[in-house]
């Protein structure tokens, strides 16, 4: 296994994992949102970050391929920091169509996601450090 057939793989799974993880949930052991599309949004495609994940996951497989591997192991380690940015734009976004809209709420949004980049970092270095951990097994 190459590293960065690895890297990639390891880039992916928790975009396939996740959601899965998620509709189990809703479908088998939660009562499903009441609040309708809106609240399902806000849940799963901005508080758990969805959609900016898997646009992530699109960028770094990119990066990867014209990266070596110890600037793939680099790369693995500032993941969770290069993120942010990738979590916080959704959140703008969603804020800035609310304020157009005439919702004053669409202000709070736009800075609420800065409460979960705590939770993004320390998640994110958990599976970075895991990954470069099992990369050391893996890759000889």
């Amino acid at each position: 296994m190459t590293y960065s057939s690895y890297f990639k793989g390891a880039v992916w799974m928790p975009a396939i994992i996740l959601p899965v993880l998620l509709i189990t949930d809703a479908f088998y052991f939660s009562e499903p949102p009441k609040g309708g599309v809106e609240q399902f949004f806000l849940i799963y495609v901005l508080g758990f970050g969805l959609v900016a994940y898997f646009i992530f996951a699109l960028w770094a497989s990119r990066v990867i391929n014209r990266k070596t591997a110890r600037e793939v192991t680099r790369l693995a380690w500032w993941a969770p920091v290069i993120f942010i940015p990738f979590y916080g734009v959704p959140w703008l976004l969603y804020g800035l169509a609310n304020l157009l809209l005439g919702k004053t709420s669409g202000l709070g949004m736009m800075f609420l996601w800065l409460a979960y980049v705590p939770y993004v970092l320390v998640a994110g270095y958990f599976f970075a450090t895991t990954s470069v951990l099992i990369s050391k097994v893996v890759i000889k």
